[in-house]
């Protein structure tokens, strides 16, 4: 029987924004799969069936990249491990954020990308649009043939080498801590796993709360700008390199812009709870969220929407957030908007019934690791700093 306090909460509920009641107050997280995944371990492994390899060999191989990524990639000698980066088409905006590993040497030079499943064919045709006359050979690895992991923990490093027999990989330097990412070969595993293993969906949980997007379905293909994406703050952009598909814009927004938005973690809550005080994934509940480029707008005020929604998983997700609208960032001298009460809300028709609309409120959260990056120090300020 429920008490009081739940009948309450539970009648200030949109019941078509939220799945059933007995599901939402189960205590146990997996014992239905339309609830929110657990929590990932502290120190675990994933298995990350939802992205694909792309093979790119040949003599011209790392000329060839070069010149399609925001990355540098040197021909001699190759680099040592894996690395993040993403392509861009010619105006300057996202395509395919990937990992991109060395798997041969310098006299027969090779590269794997490792891209969203769902973008794999999308990219190897715009690959092979730039081939012209260079001697590359661009294919799809069946599946079975190469598998993508995320492993992480405190302490987690895995020693990698170049030509591995049974793997290749990198330091995901997307995030301090974010772990290491391996790519196995015809079904192997990682050796020495260690930690408990988690579900893809489990491992979004762990990115989204560390503020890392993944994928076009979190970083909007053709619509988002790399810096707008945090590529800048994870690595992914080496802005002393030459010539490559989208360059002119991203460096002149390096250079002279100020990027005023963001792609940052937000907690959804409703109407009669308090502001999160810090982000915290709750896997008991499960709210019906928002599709994506749904807009975040301040409660009780008019004027211009403060973000946009992305994607999410029970009460947290990843929006594109106006820095000074929502957070506490000062960019300029000219002041900010963002006041500590200020709320935030998200409303969007349901799916099942036109007439009815849905209503979340939605903090954003900007990551110590933002905050902290040595570079940004002197633009990323606090107001009351």
């Amino acid at each position: 029987m429920l008490s009081c306090t739940t009948k309450v909460f539970l009648e200030s509920i949109c019941t078509r924004c939220l799945f059933r009641t007995r599901r939402f107050l189960s205590s146990d997280a997996t014992s239905t799969g339309n609830l929110p995944p657990p929590p990932p371990p502290a120190t675990g492994y994933a298995h990350l069936k939802n992205r694909t390899l792309i093979s790119v060999y040949g003599h011209d191989a790392p000329h060839f990249l070069q010149g399609l990524t925001t990355a540098n990639i040197v021909s001699s000698p190759l680099p040592r491990h894996g690395f993040y980066s993403v392509f861009l088409n010619a105006k300057g905006r996202v395509l395919n954020d990937v990992f991109i590993y060395p798997t041969r040497d310098e006299s027969d030079p090779g590269f794997l990308i490792d891209v969203a499943k769902d973008e794999g064919e999308q990219l190897k045709a715009h690959l092979k649009k730039f081939k012209l006359r260079a001697k590359v050979k661009i294919g799809i690895l069946e599946p079975g043939e190469g598998d993508v992991w995320g492993l992480w923990g405190e302490g987690r490093y895995v020693d990698l080498k170049v030509g591995m027999e049974n793997s290749v990989g990198c330091v995901d330097s997307r995030a301090p801590g974010m772990g290491t990412r391996i790519v196995t070969y015809k079904g192997g595993k990682p050796a020495d796993l260690v930690g408990e293993e988690a579900s893809v969906q489990s491992y979004d949980v762990r990115r989204i709360l560390m503020g890392v997007a993944e994928g076009q379905h979190e970083i909007l293909k053709e619509e988002a700008l790399p810096q707008e994406s945090n590529t800048d703050y994870m690595g992914g952009i080496d802005f002393r390199k030459g010539c490559y598909v989208g360059q002119e814009l991203t460096i002149r927004t390096h250079h002279t812009g100020i990027v005023r938005k963001r792609i940052l973690p937000v907690q959804t809550y409703q109407d009669q709870e308090k502001q999160p005080e810090k982000l915290e994934y709750n896997p008991k509940i499960a709210f019906k969220l928002p599709n994506r480029r749904v807009d975040i707008s301040r409660m009780n005020t008019t004027g211009r929407s403060a973000g946009k929604w992305l994607a999410g998983v029970g009460n947290i997700g990843l929006a594109l957030c106006r820095l000074e609208i929502m957070t506490d960032t000062l960019l300029t001298e000219g002041g900010n908007q963002w006041k500590p009460e200020q709320e935030f809300q998200m409303a969007w028709k349901s799916d099942e019934a036109a007439s009815d609309v849905c209503k979340l409120k939605a903090k954003a959260f900007v990551p110590e690791w933002h905050r902290n990056r040595p570079s940004v120090r002197d633009t990323h300020r606090q107001l009351n700093s």
